[in-house]
Order: C-alpha cells, then structure tokens, then sequence
C-alpha cells in the first residue's frame, strides 16, 4: 500500500512538471508572401487596367498639320513676286542684272539688245506703247526709261491699276548710279543694289587707273555711229550715253557742235578726223562688216583710223556693265591694262 502510495506521488510530480516545462518552438513555417493586390482576370484587366501615363500625342497627320516650322527668313514666294513689264535697255539690263529676271513678263523693242531678254514677249517700241496688250500680259507694275510713252497711255495703265515707275535716262554716271539703287529699292533687292553700284565703281577706277598711266601725246578722238534702218548712219554728238563712255574711257569724242544724234555726212567724217571709230556689234553686221564700213562715204576718204565694237545695249544707254564697257573702249584705243582688268 505504501509503495503504490509513492507510485501515485511520482506520477504526479511528473505531470506537474510536464505543465510548468516551456513549450517547444514550433518547426518555422514558409515565409507567407506580401499580399498581393487583388488581380482580375486577364481579359477584365485588359478592359480595366487603365494604360500608363504617357505624353499625349496627336497623329502624324495631326502633327504636320499642327507642329510649328522652324524660324527662317521671311521671304516672298516666287508666285507672289509681282510680274513686271520693263521698257528702256538700261533699265531692263538693270532689272536682270539685280537676279529679278524671272519676274519680267514683257519688254519693248529697245530691251531686245539684250540677250537675256529676247525671250520675252514684246510690247512695242517705247515711245509708242499701247495699254491693251501690256495690261494682257497681266504684270502689276511696268519699269520704265523717261522716253516711254505716249503719256496718255501711261495714264491708262495707271487708272487700271498698275504701278508705273518712270525712271531717269540721263547719260551720266549719276544718273546710271541712282537707277540702279531706286529699281533695287522698288525691288527689295537694296544688297543686291549696292553690289552693283560697287562693282560700276570698281571697273571705273581701273579705267581711270589705265588712262592715268598711258602716255599719250594727245587723247585719241573717236567717232562714234550707230545704224537707223538701212544705209542709215547716225553720229552721236553730245550730251550722248557714248560720249559719256568717250570721256570715262579717256578719249575725245570727235563731234562736239551739237548735241544728240544726226545723220552721218561725208563732210562731217572729214571735219571730225577720227582716229578710232566706235560701232555697237549690230551695227557693223549691218553694214557689211569693217569692209563694208570703209565703202561708206567719208569713211573711205579719211585714213589711218582704226575700228572698235561695243555691246548695242552700252552704245544706247549707261547700265550697270557700264564700267566694262567702258574698259572694253579703251582696248581698242591701245591703252595698258592694269592688274585686274
């Protein structure tokens, strides 16, 4: 009885051992993932997932149409360029030269000396212009020398809307000058003017150079004659485009009792004893060439001179080439060239 009583007391103990003892640690579980946001479905989230914050762009066609060009000169269409109508061989030569040829829809007869213009439609000779066929050609401004006219018609163009520009036809330097910058001005060309204002000036210095280191006994006297229809020699006397050239050359021109032109005599060649006699290029093709210049009277009589060509469009008027024409007269007249020329 004892011992089972002992028994009893050790089970006891143990058991109350047993619920003070610490628990064991429990064997560590996988790590739990984050929670995850609640996802839908592939196909609800492809219609609810709103799409990531992008710069909103408008089409390509929008983006053409909208985008703003890059900052660039203005300048104005060639479509727009007013169309022009140019009578007078300097100033038609002066419109070309200033890089606005294109714009020329029309010229008169006399602009005809000019190579760059002969493709152009005609309007006539200068002085008698009619308003229909200049106003057919659709030009909003006609450019044109002092002797155009009749000055009714210039009234007409005038009332119908168009932009008539009259410009001075003095054979000076000054006047050649001052055409030059006013059509760039009417143009919008002012660089394009002044360049060739310093260009003229360049020529002229090297001429006037030329004529400073010559050694001439006395300058050299130059008939100057141009070609009126058939058989028909004009002289140029003074207050000419040529005895403007005659004087920048260096030389004398040979006709000094009258001013402008008349008709070639025989008496007049004699009395004028020319050394060098100066023809535009057209001129002596119509005159049958330097063999047909010495059968004309007077000229067959009077020895010793020499012949010397210019352009037609320099021997009726002072352009913008003037200076070279000017350097290509006193080529003929045995001057020394200078550096440059």
């Amino acid at each position: 009885m004892k011992r089972v009583t002992v028994l009893l007391a050790a089970l006891l103990m143990s058991q109350a051992a047993l619920a003070v003892a610490p628990a064991a640690p429990a064997a560590p579980k996988m790590a739990r993932a984050p929670a995850a946001a609640k996802t839908a479905p592939a196909s609800e989230a492809a219609k609810t997932a709103p799409a990531p914050a992008v710069a909103k762009t408008a089409p390509a066609s929008e983006a053409v149409k909208t985008a703003p060009a890059p900052a660039a000169a203005k300048t104005v269409p060639a479509a727009a360029a007013p169309k022009l109508v140019t009578v007078g061989p300097a100033v038609t030569e002066t419109v070309f030269a200033l890089g606005a040829g294109a714009q020329v829809v029309g010229v008169d007869d006399t602009s005809l000396a000019l190579p760059v213009a002969r493709s152009r439609p005609k309007v006539g000779y200068q002085r008698a212009l009619a308003a229909e066929p200049l106003l057919a050609l659709g030009a909003s401004w006609l450019l044109a020398s002092e002797e155009a006219g009749p000055p009714g018609v210039l009234e007409q163009l005038r009332t119908a809307g168009m932009d008539v520009v009259v410009l001075s036809n003095q054979p000076t330097l000054d006047a050649a000058r001052q055409r030059i910058r006013t059509l760039a001005t009417k143009l919008g060309r002012v660089s394009e003017g002044e360049a060739l204002v310093a260009e003229l000036e360049a020529d002229l210095r090297r001429a006037a150079a030329r004529t400073a280191s010559a050694k001439q006994a006395k300058p050299k006297r130059i008939l100057a004659l141009y070609a009126r229809g058939a058989n028909a020699l004009m002289v140029a006397g003074k207050d000419t485009a040529t005895d403007e050239l005659i004087r920048l050359a260096g030389g004398v021109n040979a006709v000094t009792d009258y001013t402008g032109h008349r008709p070639l005599t025989a008496e007049a060649v004699v009395g004028a004893a020319p050394d060098i006699i100066l023809l535009p290029g057209g001129t002596l093709q119509a005159v049958g060439g330097e063999e047909g210049l010495r059968q004309v009277p007077g000229l067959s009589q009077v020895k010793g001179w020499t012949l010397t060509t210019i352009e037609d469009v320099h021997f009726m008027s002072l352009g913008p080439k003037l200076g070279q024409a000017v350097q290509r007269l006193q080529d003929g007249m045995g001057l020394p060239a200078q550096d440059g020329t």
